[in-house]
């Protein structure tokens, strides 16, 4: 008989990536873009939710663990790759491919990822409602083909329901986590085959500055591009910057352009990098050390994470 309890605390960011950014004490502390206060956490008590990766499956139930041990299995992988970086080793073909996936990872498992599918979906099914129902005599033909063929008759006339879906502030269309789950996950190996073709330096942190990560740790940005532009900022931008920290003394920064290999940092370069976790993160930062400073700083950029417009 097996009595072992189902894993329902699913981290979206993993407690062996956020065990790199522990003080002597092994903990972090945990700053709020929010208009809250900071506070002292273990790696295991932060950065995760309840069924985050759980899912009916097709006999109705509830999985909590098929999705959650496939990721606990990568995670095996990633912090292998990240322990020889960690170690300024030279990294093989494989290695190389881990480490793409990782970072491919940390970017679709995270809630940022999630809930801009959910936002991008819903507008675009709301988009989509107000099409159909801008063609007054589609539309009718639309309801009575439903009636026809499910028996069931809607309690509004045809035009009466038209003019209501024409009014977009009637209603608001919310899309299922699990369904904006799958959709992010779905795009984990398109993205590692990006970041593994990409370029990568390792930058070591200095003796007065060490990085910091968050509850959204990857940040890309394209220094040249207008922020008017009708066309958005995309991976394949040729002067894109990937910035990722691995642990309070190495961060990744990814580029199509510049040279690879590992660097010693200057505090320009830490606090630059820090300055793209805080932006990137959509409400939580963490750090090894307290400091009003931090979280004066981190309260500065509420609401300045990475939101999906529909065109």
């Amino acid at each position: 008989m097996n009595n072992s309890s189902p894993k329902t605390k699913h981290h979206f960011v993993p407690v062996f990536y956020l065990k790199g950014f522990v003080n002597s004490n092994g903990s972090l502390w945990v700053y709020d873009k929010n208009d809250k206060g900071l506070f002292e956490s273990s790696p295991e008590g932060i950065a995760y939710e309840k069924h985050y990766f759980s899912f009916t499956n097709l006999q109705g139930e509830k999985d909590s663990e098929t999705v959650e041990n496939a990721m606990s299995e990568l995670e095996g992988k990633f912090a292998g790759v990240v322990k020889k970086i960690l170690n300024c080793k030279e990294l093989s073909e494989k290695d190389n491919l881990d480490f793409a996936l990782f970072v491919s990872s940390m970017m679709v498992r995270v809630p940022n990822m999630k809930e801009n599918i959910r936002e991008s979906t819903g507008e675009v099914i709301k988009r989509t409602s107000l099409f159909i129902a801008s063609n007054k005599e589609n539309f009718e033909k639309m309801i009575e083909n439903y009636e026809k063929n499910t028996g069931k008759k809607i309690s509004m006339t045809p035009e009466e329901l038209r003019q209501w879906m024409l009014n977009e502030n009637n209603y608001t269309v919310n899309v299922d986590h699990q369904y904006a789950i799958g959709m992010a996950l779905s795009l984990l190996d398109s993205f590692a085959r990006i970041f593994f073709n990409m370029k990568w330096r390792f930058i070591k942190a200095t003796n007065d500055y060490k990085f910091m990560t968050g509850d959204n740790p990857l940040r890309y940005f394209d220094p040249t591009h207008n922020p008017h532009s009708f066309y958005g900022v995309g991976l394949a931008n040729k002067n894109i910057e990937v910035t990722i920290p691995l642990s309070k003394d190495m961060a990744a920064f990814g580029s199509w352009e510049r040279s690879e290999g590992y660097f010693q940092g200057s505090n320009q370069h830490v606090k630059h990098i820090n300055r793209m976790t805080v932006i990137a993160s959509r409400r939580f930062v963490f750090a090894h050390n307290k400091s009003e400073i931090i979280d004066k700083f981190v309260k500065k950029y509420k609401g300045s994470h990475l939101v999906i417009k529909v065109g």
